[in-house]
């Protein structure tokens, strides 16, 4: 065993609390498994590998071996371990406990307190309470526990970032209650809580590159080692190596494929080097093992094995690819054409993004990685720079200025460097001599989710104003240590990072967007919109506010596979392009292009012309922007295979040697821009004001380098400069404003020259930058104030999503004052959001009454959407305010029913003259209160104060249709003696309109004990119209089902009945626990001709529910097997050529409508939503997958499209696609989201009695109804490659 040199200082004592405290021995023993819990700090301790350095010299031998596991995970607390928390993580490794003993556990150490110290003295309990509970797992597991303190919290450089050092009071405390644990729990006790003399972190909180190893020589001496300086490189090396590798299989990429919606799929197999992932996860554990016996062997003083990787992959490419034929495949509107920019020749594999610095150089990202690292390999992508040196517009230089990268899908140039978004890394690389190669690598920030490697953090882009924008897909979660706390974004959504002051929101946090967002533009003025790869285009301007309330922002463009989106500008395109932007169509291998025009306060999208059609397979354009020069450049990612789920994961057609970069142009002549990073700051500044888009852009870029007070000048005279009467004056400011917020620069004059602007783009850009700079402005409400009542929506809107910036009670008092105003959809849903995310700073303060709202519409529009409990006084004395629109006065009304007690339940359902509004009685809103109080009796058990029930009788007998009806479904939900005549009745009185004999069934229905049931099964003999009947059998249903599917059956072979009632009465029966089996047979009884059964058949395919019982009745009336045909390669094969040979995709499409395909599926923009949308379907899958999931739909069930069946306490059955949301993870209940009412349901666990999983909606044997020339015609119709 070597000795080691003694570091200087680190063999003294450390001076704590007036004590000496010296080290505290701790000791290994053979066999033992070292586990590492913690946060950040501790994710990159151990990835460094010092401490394990250190405690594998210390005591490995010939005598002893110890392993290392690293569970440690950025964010984690004591509340919750990523190791646990990660999304469908505990089907795959079990529970936290199950975890330790997975990993044979016996000596754990563990860092916690730092982030939790954050969150103030008012938790300290919170964290000792949960710390305990935590220490209590870990030891029944570990013989002994290390407790190790975090570092102080420092002050950051920048005075832009919060000075955390302000937490060290509070962390001091939680530094106490880790010591009194480590007392409790007979725990070693290392406390890292002291000063130092020299830094060791950037932001204050974590700790720079290299800086851990000087921590990891602190605790190394306070567990009895004397560690110096690390001479063997070959250990250090090892321990890393085996840290990478326990990395990939602990914290697997792709883990929605391993234990998500996407791990009961069958991926197909191409050879022995191309198997399901599942089995080649699989592979790391012995490669663990290896490299653990490698430490041991280096450690014993013996010969170093190496490190056992795996050959090179060796890089499949398309034979067929062909650069003139691919040309020759493109069609582009007149007056512009097409040239090959780049391709592989340059270095380009499977490129995937673009960017340019300032001096006009593209930086492509490629990778040979994707869709996931090979077991034991090292991923090895890489950034390219191009440079075309005699502008004729082909690269003529490639340089390689990163590598060793790991799937790069984001990339942009900034602040001197160039920020990478790699699977859980934010990577930030310089290049210090300026040699177009990187010299240095930061990690800047870490943690972000990395489940599906196509849905990582991707498509970085700056905003005007020097925000970083990047998406993330529903594959992934993120959990990001930062010094305001961690970020945390779960599922899809979009980051928005403030990088000087290192502030990074999350927003629409948990799928309240897009899916799968891979692309984020601005237009002129800075509304942001975004792409997504399965859901079409967002207005992304009203989703600024980072709340967790979950609230889904509805989308502006259709849906499609779309991956990149650009701005078009400049004096290179033609003038009717201008403004438009320009979209990846990745699926359908295109450029779609749209315009926008003005909607309130958002837009309404219209697509326009393509940019540019391609008949080729492999045309992938996955990114999209307009260059320096004016053309417009598309990465073409060129491969025949899309994604890892869609197809065979190690898919042997999958090309990863070929990429392309095509320039589109015109004859116009091509702008040439300066190089910007030479420039002076004068001239640099001055290019805020080029037509171009792309100079304004990389202008700014180029600021990022220079002095901030020089920039600020430079601004200043230019501003002065600038001629009012100019066309682009009010877009001059806005840029002079934008371009300061890029290096966080507050000039107040140039702020309020905006705020006054005769252009209300700029006036509501303005807007938002007060909402920014709110902690560096004097009176930013003030400000604000006046804008939320801007005669222009747009300002409105970002009036208010500026309040919501603003941490104050009177933010929200602001805000409201925008309902004096029109209020769109875009505003509405800001505001609500802005509500939610203020309610802790202003709903204490109201309670308290230190906030006041000078109108009563103001705070009904906050109570309403905050909901009632202590607030439903004040809800009360604005219920009847003339200043309330009908709209918010309902949403008052449900608030004061649902969280009112007894006396508010009579007053605002039964008491008529509560509803006298002014002097009119709203007899409407009244029928509205009767029928809230009946629906919340299903939860509620409480009734009216007093004497209440001559008042409901009174009401069952009124004139108005709405209130009659609504008085007795009340009186059925309360059970009421009194009311009973009038139900039965109502139900049988053939005068009465058809809304109170409904509400009549209904109420029946609802009385205690089934006592209704007679009642309805009488009616059944009943003369009634098939809307009645329909409306009886439903009300039976839950009371009698056998007697509800039998009238249903009869219902069924009414002449009278159309296909949409059929499919409503099927839906109906359906939802009851047995109606499946009944119902077939009732079926099979019926005499049914081909017609009637078809009819049928449609009409349950279009619930969405895959009965297969019932499919194989109804296809015993048509002659046909409901079974398919026994699966194989050679059968798949051959219905594939078939369909080439003699398939005819026109016959194709009616055969699609025939049976009913549209019921389910949207093609070009018709049919239904309850499968995968399949348009471009040819051009994503290849013709043996198509086959595949046509004849056998539950081998491969798309993800997220894995039905559920779901029967509850009370009987209901339920159908649809399981989804996690952040509440139902919370609260351990289950979100299923209905395809056919296209919402989403939360069940509570103590609701649900079964849960079935029933694969794909899909049923199997459907196929079986056609001809062998029809499936041929269907098939080539699916395999069809780009639209008509």
């Amino acid at each position: 065993m070597r000795s080691f040199v003694l570091v200087p200082l680190l063999a003294l004592v450390f001076l704590h609390n007036g004590f000496l405290l010296g080290a505290e021995k701790i000791r290994l023993e053979d066999g033992d498994v070292v586990a590492f819990l913690g946060g950040t700090n501790m994710v990159r301790s151990v990835r460094a590998g010092a401490l394990e350095y250190y405690l594998t010299d210390a005591f490995v031998n010939a005598e002893t071996e110890v392993r290392f596991r690293d569970l440690s995970w950025e964010a984690d607390t004591v509340y919750r371990l990523g190791t646990v928390k990660e999304r469908w993580r505990p089907d795959g490794f079990g529970d936290r406990l199950e975890q330790f003993r997975h990993i044979g556990m016996t000596v754990a150490m563990m860092q916690f307190g730092q982030m939790e110290s954050m969150d103030g003295l008012g938790r300290l309990q919170d964290f000792e309470e949960h710390y305990r509970k935590l220490l209590k797992d870990v030891a029944q597991q570990a013989r002994h526990i290390v407790l190790i303190t975090p570092i102080p919290f420092e002050k950051p450089k920048s005075s832009l970032i919060p000075d955390v050092s302000r937490h060290n009071m509070a962390l001091a405390e939680y530094v106490k209650v880790s010591e009194k644990l480590a007392r409790e729990f007979d725990a070693t006790f290392v406390n890292l809580f002291f000063d130092r003399e020299k830094r060791r972190t950037g932001n204050g909180v974590h700790t720079l590159g290299g800086h851990e190893m000087l921590t990891d020589t602190e605790i190394a001496f306070k567990l009895g080692m004397t560690p110096g300086d690390i001479e063997d490189s070959a250990l250090l090396d090892a321990v890393q190596e085996k840290q990478r590798l326990w990395y990939d299989y602990w914290r697997p990429a792709n883990w929605k494929l391993l234990y998500g919606d996407d791990s009961r799929r069958e991926f197909t197999r191409g050879g022995d080097s191309y198997i399901p992932f599942r089995e080649e996860w699989r592979k790391l554990q012995p490669l663990v093992a290896l490299a653990e016996e490698r430490i041991f062997a280096i450690a014993r003083g013996q010969k170093d094995p190496g490190d056992n990787r795996p050959r090179p992959e060796k890089l499949y490419g398309d034979p067929q690819a062909d650069i003139q034929s691919e040309l020759e495949s493109f069609v582009v509107p007149e007056g512009f054409e097409v040239n090959l920019f780049a391709s592989e020749e340059q270095g380009l594999t499977s490129p995937l993004n673009l960017r340019w610095d300032p001096a006009g150089r593209m930086y492509v990202t490629v990778t040979t990685t994707y869709p996931h690292v090979f077991p034991g390999d090292i991923p090895n992508d890489k950034v390219i720079v191009l440079e075309d040196l005699d502008q004729d517009g082909q690269a003529d230089k490639s340089t390689v200025f990163a590598e060793g990268l790991n799937i790069p899908t984001g990339i942009e140039w900034g602040n001197g460097g160039v920020y990478i978004g790699q699977n859980t890394e934010m990577l930030f690389l310089s290049d210090e001599d300026g040699d177009l190669k990187a010299d240095s690598k930061h990690v800047l920030m870490s943690g972000f989710g990395n489940g599906d490697s196509h849905q990582t953090i991707n498509s970085f882009v700056w905003s005007p104003d020097g925000e970083l924008y990047f998406g993330q897909g529903d594959g992934c979660e993120s959990r990001v240590e930062t010094p305001w706390g961690n970020s945390e974004l779960y599922q899809a959504g979009f980051y928005r990072l403030r990088p000087r002051r290192q502030q990074l929101d999350p927003l629409l946090d948990d799928f309240m967007g897009p899916g799968n967002p891979w692309g984020v533009a601005f237009d002129r003025w800075g509304q942001i919109f975004c792409v997504d790869g399965a859901g079409g285009v967002t207005f992304l301007s009203p989703g600024q506010i980072p709340v967790h309330h979950r609230r889904r922002l509805g989308r502006i463009g259709d849906p499609g596979g779309y991956c990149g989106v650009g701005l078009l500008d400049g004096r290179h395109l033609p003038l009717e392009y201008q403004g438009h932007f320009v979209v990846g169509d990745f699926k359908q291998n295109r450029i779609k292009r749209f315009s926008l025009e003005d909607q309130d306060s958002g837009f309404r999208l219209n697509w326009e012309e393509p940019l540019l059609k391609s008949s080729h397979r492999n045309f992938r354009p996955v990114d999209v922007k307009v260059g320096p020069d004016g053309a417009v450049y598309v990465v073409d990612w060129y491969n025949p295979i899309t994604c890892h789920q869609d197809d065979a994961y190690r898919h042997p057609d999958r090309d990863k040697a070929h990429g392309r970069i095509w320039r589109i142009s015109t004859k116009r002549d091509a702008t040439l821009p300066p190089n910007l990073l030479e420039a002076g700051v004068d001239e640099v500044v001055a290019s805020l004001a080029a037509p171009e888009h792309v100079t304004r852009y990389l202008a700014k870029r180029a600021l990022t380098v220079r002095d901030d007070a020089e920039v600020s000048s430079a601004i200043q005279r230019w501003v002065r400069s600038l001629d009012p009467a100019q066309v682009d004056y009010s877009h001059n400011l806005f840029e002079a404003l934008s371009a300061l917020a890029t290096l966080e620069i507050v000039d107040r004059v140039i702020l309020e020259q905006n705020l006054v602007s005769p252009n209300p783009n700029a006036r509501a850009f303005a807007a938002r930058m007060v909402g920014r700079w709110s902690d560096r402005l004097d009176s930013p409400l003030t400000l604000l104030s006046s804008m939320v009542s801007d005669t222009h929506p747009r300002v409105r809107l970002e009036a208010v999503i500026a309040c919501a910036a603003i941490p104050l009670p009177q933010s929200i008092a602001v805000a409201a004052k925008v309902v004096h105003a029109e209020k769109d959809g875009w505003i509405d849903y800001a505001f609500r959001q802005a509500v939610r995310y203020l309610s802790p700073v202003w709903r204490p303060a109201f309670e308290k009454g230190d906030l006041q709202f000078e109108n009563a519409a103001e705070l009904a529009a906050i109570l309403s959407e905050s909901g009632g409990g202590a607030l439903v006084d004040s809800l009360k004395r604005s219920f009847d305010s003339p200043d309330l629109d009908p709209e918010t006065r309902l949403e008052v009304l449900v608030n004061i029913l649902t969280a009112g007690d007894s006396k508010d339940v009579y007053e605002f359902s039964l008491h008529s003259t509560t509803f006298g509004i002014g002097n009119a009685y709203d007899a409407n809103l009244q029928a509205k209160a009767l029928r809230i109080v009946a629906a919340n009796a299903n939860f509620r058990e409480v009734r009216p104060a007093g004497d209440w029930q001559p008042a409901l009788i009174d009401l069952a007998d009124s004139a108005d249709v709405g209130i009659r009806a609504g008085a007795i479904l009340l009186a059925g939900a309360w059970d009421v003696d009194a009311c009973k005549p009038k139900i039965y009745f109502s139900a049988g009185d053939i005068d009465a309109p058809d809304q109170v004999r409904i509400a009549a069934f209904q109420a029946l229905a609802l009385l205690e004990q089934g006592k209704g049931r007679e009642g309805l099964i009488k009616l059944l003999d009943a003369s009634l119209s098939i809307r009645l009947r329909m409306e009886l059998i439903g009300a039976l249903a839950d009371l009698d089902s056998a007697r509800a599917v039998e009238a249903g059956a009869e219902l069924l072979q009414v002449p009278g009945m159309d296909d949409q009632n059929r499919q409503r009465l099927l839906s109906i029966l359906l939802q009851q626990r047995a109606a499946n089996q009944q119902l077939s047979e009732e079926i099979q009884r019926m005499e049914l001709n081909r017609k009637q059964a078809q009819q049928l058949l449609s009409a349950l395919l279009a619930t969405g529910r895959a009965e297969q019982q019932l499919l194989a009745v109804l296809a015993s009336k048509l002659g046909v097997s409901s079974e398919p045909p026994r699966f194989s390669e050679a059968l798949v094969r051959s219905l594939k050529q078939q369909a080439i040979t003699t398939g005819d995709p026109q016959r194709g499409e009616v055969v699609f409508n025939a049976v009913a395909c549209t019921s389910c599926h949207r093609v070009k923009g018709k049919g239904g939503s309850i499968g995968p949308n399949l348009t471009g379907l040819g051009t994503t899958l290849s013709g043996e997958r198509i086959v595949e999931e046509l004849i056998w739909p539950n081998r491969q069930v798309k993800e997220g499209f894995t039905s559920l069946r779901v029967i509850t306490r009370d009987g209901k059955v339920l159908q649809g696609y399981e989804r996690k949301t952040r509440q139902s993870e919370a609260e351990g209940g289950l979100a299923l989201f209905d395809p056919q009412a296209q919402r989403l349901i939360v069940l509570n666990s103590d609701d649900v009695d079964t849960v079935q999983k029933s694969a794909s909606v899909m049923p199997e044997g459907l196929t079986n109804l056609l001809t062998d020339q029809q499936l041929s015609d269907l098939i080539a119709f699916l395999m069809r490659r780009y639209p008509d």
